[in-house]
């Protein structure tokens, strides 16, 4: 049986000495988990804004490539699944463009992956498949907004002949994608709970050759994308500095998940990643290594209100230091590309450039739940290549001090066993019995000055209440607070409640929106279904078999369904879905001569038809099974005397 989330075996045995079975149990509600409070709370500061790359930035990732759809979409006959391999990202220049009809900084990111799978057969040939890639990625750096990216995909399948390999050109593609406006994929400053998208027009174009698969034609569409910030937790994957990433879901215009990235501020980058390309197979992979290129000078922007009204007159102090030590008689640009606002500016004595500048009323291509516009400010020091770059945030609404509790930011960090997972929206927000949970609630001060220091009043679901300390927050600046559970055995199914209020006293005069201080999570308590397998003690070749799960149960009184997995002859599986949970195993039908000439072999129910001549039956009892013809007592007599 399997539960949503996740599987557990129940069991596995062998049938005809041809047919093994593993039965799972699913249930319908998204479960997984639940709760038992701990008077244990930590708290946090931090926020994510936009990062500058440099020259020669490099990122190494191992992954694979699903190309088995892919392939077989064209009519190609293949065994093929997965490619495996390696993928190498460097930053090879910065230089200024015009995108959107602003002059822009920009970043080019070429890629290299190369990827292989051995023992492929290909249209009845067996030998080892290879990709080589090179893409191409226009990148807008005030943003890390993508303008456009190209790749060349060489495929090739090395053919075993006799004792020897031999080469064949399986395919050349070459596709470039181009994008108005440049799709914002990262709205900085990232936080849990923001969601965006972008309408935008598409220009795909191909080329190339193949006697393999199909070259697709060009288009030109009109296409929406969004995203989501869905998590902020660990990765899976193990790497200094990103325990905390961002689980960024994308989403087509059909709202279905297209893909996912892990942000993690500490490498500037994508720490996990699952996309589908474009020309039709997805691309999955995982950090190996990180390497910056050496930074002598550094540029940072300070911005006096980071969440602005609009067309406001404010400050910006953009630092230049090297090792640390301010860099005087600086020369460089500040450049505020949205309203074409760029300058010439050097630093004072101190290192520091002060400027004023007008906010503007410019919305941005992303509609976003979380403000009007954000924008880019960059310093730039073109010479060196060297890049400053920070997000102004501009809202409609804005008071002096607005603290901010959000449901749609706490993430839930859950620990089973020895397997720790962050969860989310698509997983489930739920417990069972002995798991361990982390919540991680945010306050955010929304307002244009720093917030006085206050408190957060917790309130558990077993009736305990916690309180404690949130500091000082600038503008756009989130605390987060960590509070511990762990799931009591006796817990009550069903949801449960998390309740907290920051500045529970009203002491702070100056939020001008109290209504947005209290928040609430839910979690669903339950447990895992039991899976219950009957089926005949004795079972005889050609035997209609039934399988039943029907003992199975839920605890929590939830539906359920049973998922079989079975063992065919040549060490395949079939994975059947069984509402009722009961199977009827080997349906097929079988010709007089004995041979099977239909069969059931799909996952769903299924009538099975096969034309039968009956006379065949008539034929074969008067010939081959006419025992009085083909006797021969004679050859036996010794058996017979008495």
């Amino acid at each position: 049986m399997r539960k949503v989330g996740g599987k557990a075996i129940l069991l596995s045995l062998l049938l005809f000495s041809s047919i093994s079975l593993t039965m799972l149990c699913s249930e319908n509600k998204n479960l997984e988990h639940n709760l038992q409070y701990k008077n244990n709370i930590s708290s946090q500061t931090g926020i994510v804004d936009v990062q500058s790359w440099q020259l020669n930035d490099n990122w190494m990732y191992e992954g694979y490539l699903d190309v088995g759809d892919f392939i077989t979409s064209s009519g190609v006959s293949t065994n093929i699944e997965y490619l495996s391999g390696a993928l190498e990202k460097t930053v090879t220049e910065i230089y200024i463009s015009e995108i959107d009809n602003h002059s822009s900084i920009t970043y080019k990111l070429e890629s290299i992956g190369n990827y292989e799978a051995n023992n492929v057969n290909l249209d009845g040939q067996n030998g080892d498949i290879t990709v080589d890639m090179l893409t191409t990625e226009i990148i807008r750096a005030s943003d890390m907004a993508v303008v456009s990216q190209s790749a060349i995909v060489e495929i090739v399948f090395c053919a075993d002949v006799l004792w020897f390999c031999i080469d064949i050109d399986v395919a050349e593609l070459n596709v470039t994608n181009s994008y108005s406006p440049a799709l914002e994929g990262l709205d900085f400053p990232l936080s849990v709970g923001e969601t965006w998208s972008v309408n935008y027009h598409q220009e795909t174009e191909y080329s190339g050759a193949s006697n393999y698969v199909d070259i697709p034609e060009d288009t030109n569409d009109e296409n929406s994308s969004s995203w989501s910030v869905v998590s902020q937790g660990y990765s899976g994957v193990s790497y200094t500095g990103c325990s905390q990433s961002y689980n960024i879901t994308t989403y087509n215009s059909d709202g279905e998940v297209s893909g996912y990235r892990w942000y993690c501020p500490a490498i500037k980058g994508d720490i996990k990643s699952s996309f589908t390309e474009s020309i039709g197979f997805n691309a999955v992979h995982e950090l190996t290594t990180y390497q910056p290129s050496n930074r002598a000078n550094v540029i940072e922007i300070d911005i006096q209100y980071p969440l602005s009204p609009l067309d406001t007159e404010i400050s910006a102090w953009i630092n230049v230091t090297n090792q640390g030590f301010p860099i005087a008689n600086q020369t460089m640009e500040f450049r505020y590309e949205i309203e074409d606002e760029i300058r010439q500016i050097v630093t004072d004595e101190n290192g520091t450039c002060h400027l004023e500048f007008s906010t503007g009323n410019s919305t941005d291509d992303s509609i976003s739940n979380s403000d009007f516009a954000s924008h880019g400010i960059i310093s730039w020091i073109s010479n060196q290549n060297v890049i400053g770059v920070s997000s102004l945030s501009m809202d409609l609404d804005i008071h002096e001090v607005d603290l901010v509790t959000r449901n749609e930011g706490v993430t839930v960090e859950r620990t089973r066993g020895n397997n720790t997972i962050t969860l989310d929206s698509s997983i489930g927000f739920n417990a069972i019995s002995g798991d361990h949970l982390v919540f991680s609630v945010p306050v955010l001060n929304r307002g244009l000055i720093d917030s006085p220091p206050t408190e957060l009043r917790v309130d558990s679901p077993d009736g305990n209440t916690a309180f404690t300390y949130v500091p000082s927050l600038s503008s756009l600046e989130e605390s987060r607070v960590e509070i511990n559970w762990t799931v009591p055995e006796n817990q009550i199914f069903g949801s449960t409640h998390l309740e907290f209020l920051v500045d529970p006293d009203e002491n702070i005069s100056e939020d001008g929106n109290k209504s947005n201080n209290q928040g609430i999570f839910s979690v669903y308590i339950g447990a895992l279904p039991t899976a219950m397998l009957s089926l005949p003690s004795v079972i005889n070749t050609l035997d209609e078999v039934v399988i039943s799960g029907l003992s199975s149960v839920d605890p929590d009184g939830g539906n359920y369904v049973c998922e079989f997995d079975i063992e065919t002859i040549g060490g395949g599986f079939n994975t059947i879905l069984e509402d009722d949970c009961e199977l009827i195993g080997g349906s097929c039908i079988i010709s007089p001569r004995g041979e099977i000439v239909a069969e059931a072999n799909t996952t769903m129910d299924e009538l099975v038809l096969a034309e039968i001549d009956l006379d065949e039956c008539r034929l074969i009892k008067e010939n081959i099974f006419n025992f009085d013809l083909h006797r021969q007592p004679e050859d036996y007599k010794l058996l017979t005397k008495t």
